[in-house]
């Protein structure tokens, strides 16, 4: 039983929630429809189905008019989708129906969702190999608690948080935000001494979701949002604490000065105001998308095509090459880029 939350955290985790209640992010997805049609010759709707739209199709941009369209024609939707959405964040809807907006196309969109519901299982078995090895490689890079941990974080835009014998050996706040780091930080010590919960996930009183995974006694792995938790998180945690069972036994692991330096990378990144080197490591933090890389470097996504043949002919580097970003990161975090 896949749910709104599950299919957006697992294909598109960079969409943002735009309006709707979170409760209603819960609900089960029976199928996937998209349309360039619109209103009224909107598509008739399957009862649960997924609406996945194009952002030209919302009347002037306005959420609060999408939802009348949906009202008009009769249908109703578990929630909206607005494909291709690269505006600013709408103001919400006066409606419970989630929508989420998402900047990529409709179709490739479309795609990935229908592939995911089709077989949520086999999805999430090839994420957890993936996760687990890419999380052992950076391990192995850099025996540091954090390394594993921030690659867990990026991959599910969630806060991640390692707490060990009282103490916070890692703590990634970004993209979940330093405001919900610093609501993590101050019951964290409250967390770990409460013991561990039947359930995996968890509101506090202050409004934070946690997910809590116990590597040994004293330690923990946190997944930390303002958002309830989808299945592929827990995957996520589940890879981490498997990586971190074997790397917090190392009484060296937490010491910096002890981190050993791989010689079989080649050169990985250079010097830190070379433009190759900028543009690797964004795309490395953008897991290997080019438009959201070109976004935080604000250059044309062309450049960062150009960059990246240039890297790939001079270094033997590809950041959309799992292994490659491993490296890339890894080294960014020596040099504290």
């Amino acid at each position: 039983m896949t749910s709104v939350l599950d299919l957006w955290r697992a294909v598109d985790p960079e969409a943002r929630l735009a309006s709707g209640s979170v409760a209603s992010l819960g609900d089960v997805v029976r199928g996937i429809l998209r349309t360039r049609t619109a209103a009224p010759q909107l598509p008739p709707l399957v009862a649960g189905e997924l609406l996945v739209l194009d952002a030209s199709l919302a009347p002037s941009r306005s959420l609060d008019g999408l939802t009348a369209t949906v009202r008009a024609a009769d249908l109703q939707p578990v929630g909206l989708v607005v494909a291709g959405w690269l505006g600013p964040r709408p103001d919400p809807a006066d409606s419970p129906l989630p929508i989420l907006i998402s900047a990529q196309a409709v179709g490739p969109l479309t795609d990935a969702l229908a592939e995911y519901l089709r077989d949520e299982p086999g999805q999430l078995q090839r994420f957890s190999a993936e996760l687990r090895l890419a999380a052992a490689e950076a391990a192995l890079a850099d025996p540091d608690p954090s390394a594993p941990a921030g690659l867990v974080a990026a991959r599910t835009r969630r806060g991640v948080a390692i707490v060990a014998d009282g103490e916070l050996r890692a703590l990634h706040p970004r993209p979940a935000g330093r405001a919900l780091a610093a609501r993590f930080i101050a019951i964290h010590a409250r967390l770990l001494a409460g013991g561990s919960r039947a359930e995996s996930a968890r509101r506090t009183r202050d409004g934070l979701w946690v997910l809590e995974r116990r590597v040994r006694p004293g330690a923990a792995v946190w997944l930390f949002d303002d958002l309830p938790f989808a299945r592929v998180d827990e995957v996520a945690a589940d890879a981490l604490s498997m990586t971190l069972r074997a790397l917090l036994r190392r009484p060296s692991a937490p010491r910096a000065a002890s981190r050993p330096v791989s010689r079989s990378a080649p050169h990985p990144v250079g010097p830190p105001g070379d433009r190759i080197a900028a543009t690797l490591l964004a795309v490395a933090r953008s897991n290997g998308r080019i438009a959201p890389a070109a976004r935080a470097l604000g250059v044309h996504r062309n450049t960062v095509l150009y960059r990246l043949r240039a890297a790939s002919s001079e270094r033997g580097l590809d950041p959309r090459r799992p292994e490659d970003a491993l490296r890339i990161l890894a080294e960014a975090k020596r040099r504290g880029a």
